[in-house]
């Protein structure tokens, strides 16, 4: 996931044209749709419940049903940047696999069926901003009502569509890897330059008038680099955004340097201990410990639905690269869940992976609710002690800080 959530790497498989939907699929489409609006009408709303859907993934969790809590449609897997830590589960960079893009109007159909099944949403890539029709879609949710829209970018197109993330997005998560604008242009392999557009527009979605999205700063913990994330930690926190880290992986595992780095542990210590003074950071507690020690987990992937660009449903999870069907011809989840337990078998125990922040959260979430609650208390202690503004412990040299110093000032 190159930009999405900055941190959270996924596995695809390869697309073909084959998949692509046919014509035929036009009549199926109108079904689907057909078929999300009687629902609609008949219950007066959207015939969604999140917090239905939790109860029955922490009480029942039966293997022929599958309500997700929430949903990630790859919009496209296209980007132009080369970050070396982004590729899919097999280690597969994604800028070199095919990328097919639905039309605007085509996207917003399936995001239609997918809203009958999941109040929020994350529109990730590759870079979702490099869709071809990325304004049309994203002026097109509104009206689909979903509860919460998360969009995923990094940064470098997002001037000419900030009017519409302002109307359609809640939470707006740009990838940042350190504040060093020459090493940021060569992690991006793009021209120089880049790191500090992406650092202006970020400025701009923080000033947007009346912003009432939430921004969330996105890093990956890579081997040779934690040092510099004390800095973009800062720079999160003295703008009031909200940090979100993950270990790079390599494929589904995390880097093995990271394993045994003292450095590493110390920097999710570190973030530990500001979590629980209030600091706005990403995840529970309970997640940031396993992200810390890399511990195995017992993974949840059906509180999840993840879709690739033109429909497809990966099944059980992104990780393992499988589909159980396509949302277009088939919009029943349940029967999906069945035909994929058909073609697949059931869902494997798999080893220590995927430590991330949509397999890894959720999962923990589901095993300790009381995490929540946890949560809640660190809120609580950052709203009470005013730690919009934590001061962390470890500073980042003052180099590191002066492109950001006019959105200091300004604020």
């Amino acid at each position: 996931m190159g930009s999405a959530s900055g941190a959270a790497k996924v596995a695809v498989v390869r697309l073909t044209t084959s998949r692509m939907p046919q014509a035929k699929e036009t009549s199926s489409t109108t079904i689907a749709a057909s078929r999300v609006a009687t629902l609609t009408e008949a219950s007066g709303a959207l015939p969604v419940n999140s917090a239905a859907s939790f109860l029955h993934h922490l009480c029942l969790d039966r293997a022929d049903r599958w309500y997700p809590l929430l949903a990630v449609h790859y919009l496209t897997y296209a980007c132009r940047f080369r970050c070396p830590y982004c590729s899919n589960g097999e280690g597969r960079p994604y800028p070199t696999m095919p990328s097919p893009a639905l039309p605007g109007s085509r996207v917003l159909e399936l995001l239609r069926i997918i809203r009958s099944h999941s109040d929020h949403l994350v529109l990730t890539g590759g870079e979702p901003l490099e869709h071809p029709d990325v304004a049309e879609v994203l002026e097109g949710l509104k009206p689909l009502k979903f509860r919460g829209v998360i969009l995923t970018t990094n940064g470098q197109g997002l001037e000419p569509v900030l009017p519409a993330v302002a109307r359609s997005v809640r939470y707006l998560v740009c990838s940042l890897q350190t504040l060093d604008s020459r090493k940021g242009d060569l992690g991006y392999g793009s021209v120089p330059g880049t790191h500090e557009r992406i650092l202006e527009n970020i400025d701009r979605a923080a000033r947007w008038p009346g912003r009432r999205f939430e921004i969330i700063i996105s890093s990956v913990v890579t081997p040779g680099r934690i040092a510099e994330l004390y800095g973009v930690y800062r720079y999160a926190q003295e703008r009031g955004f909200r940090l979100a880290a993950c270990p790079q992986l390599v494929g589904v595992k995390a880097h093995a340097d990271l394993a045994r780095s003292g450095e590493y542990r110390a920097f999710f210590n570190f973030l530990i201990a500001e979590k629980k003074r209030g600091a706005r950071i990403q995840g529970t507690v309970d997640y940031l410990e396993h992200l810390r020690d890399l511990r195995k987990f017992s993974c949840r992937p059906f509180a999840l639905l993840v879709v690739d660009p033109t429909g497809q449903v990966f099944y059980p999870c992104l990780e393992l690269g499988r589909f159980a069907g396509n949302l277009f011809e088939e919009p029943d989840l349940h029967r999906l869940r069945l035909r994929g337990a058909a073609k697949h078998g059931p869902q494997p125990d798999c080893d220590t992976r995927c430590h991330s922040a949509c397999a890894l959260g959720f999962s923990r979430l589901l095993a300790n609710p009381l995490s929540g609650l946890h949560e809640a208390v660190c809120w609580g202690r950052g709203w009470w002690g005013g730690l919009s503004r934590p001061k962390p412990g470890p500073r980042a040299p003052e180099g590191r800080l002066a492109s950001t110093a006019p959105l200091s000032r300004a604020l």
